[in-house]
């Protein structure tokens, strides 16, 4: 039986959550399931599944941490260390003890076979220690903290914020949002997400007020958890 993003996300999303991820739902950034943990005021960290397009029921993930939830977000001045595959920072000893043989003498990639007792248990104690390395690490964290591109991102769903509490305008001839909800975003989100980014004269296409408008979203849900 093939491996399916559904089927994926059910295995691992009771684990996750006990580990303090939420589950949303994402058809943007193209993970097979995304969950995020909000790690204080300003740090998310983003977990995208991924399961193997070579191997029915492999599996593997990557970890973003940022202050935006834009998995994968590594352009410009973004460090390349913010998004790392799960199994990344494994010791030798590590990854004899959490990865099958064919990945124990690679360096960073790791993969776990959805069919096979007691791999989800090692993927989440792998991301256990991915968890810890990665926020350990105090120069990656000034690093974002002191990125321009991630100002930018941060700067804008806060514009979309703002404009919410004010209320989109319907005057607007909007050009790019979608013709109906996704992943039950409301659809003022991606009005104000193309209002800001018009004004602002950021890049203004389908893909970027998608991405904007599920940012903001995502953001807002995770400060409400607490």
């Amino acid at each position: 039986m093939k491996l399916t993003k559904a089927n994926l996300i059910k295995e691992v999303r009771d684990g996750l959550i006990k580990l303090s991820y939420k589950e949303f739902k994402d058809s943007i950034t193209g993970a097979d399931g995304l969950f995020i943990k909000r790690i204080d005021h300003d740090f998310f960290l983003t977990i995208g599944m991924n399961k193997s397009r070579l191997y029915d029921w492999g599996f593997t993930a990557e970890l973003y941490l940022s202050k935006c939830t834009i998995w994968g977000a590594v352009w410009g001045d973004i460090p390349g260390g913010s998004y790392v595959r799960v199994g990344t920072f494994l010791t030798k000893e590590q990854r004899l003890l959490y990865l099958d043989s064919e990945y124990q003498i690679l360096d960073g990639d790791a993969w776990w076979q959805a069919d096979r007792d007691g791999d989800f248990q090692k993927f989440f104690e792998t991301l256990k220690i991915m968890e810890e390395h990665l926020l350990n690490q105090g120069e990656l964290l000034r690093k974002i903290d002191s990125s321009i591109e991630v100002r930018e991102l941060v700067d804008q769903a806060t514009a979309v914020f703002k404009i919410l509490d004010n209320g989109t305008s319907d005057e607007i001839d909007y050009k790019f949002i979608p013709k109906k909800e996704i992943d039950g975003i409301p659809m003022v989100w991606f009005k104000a997400a193309e209002m800001v980014l018009m004004k602002e004269g950021y890049i203004l296409n389908k893909n970027t007020v998608n991405r904007l408008a599920a940012d903001a979203w995502r953001q807002k849900k995770m400060r409400e958890v607490e």
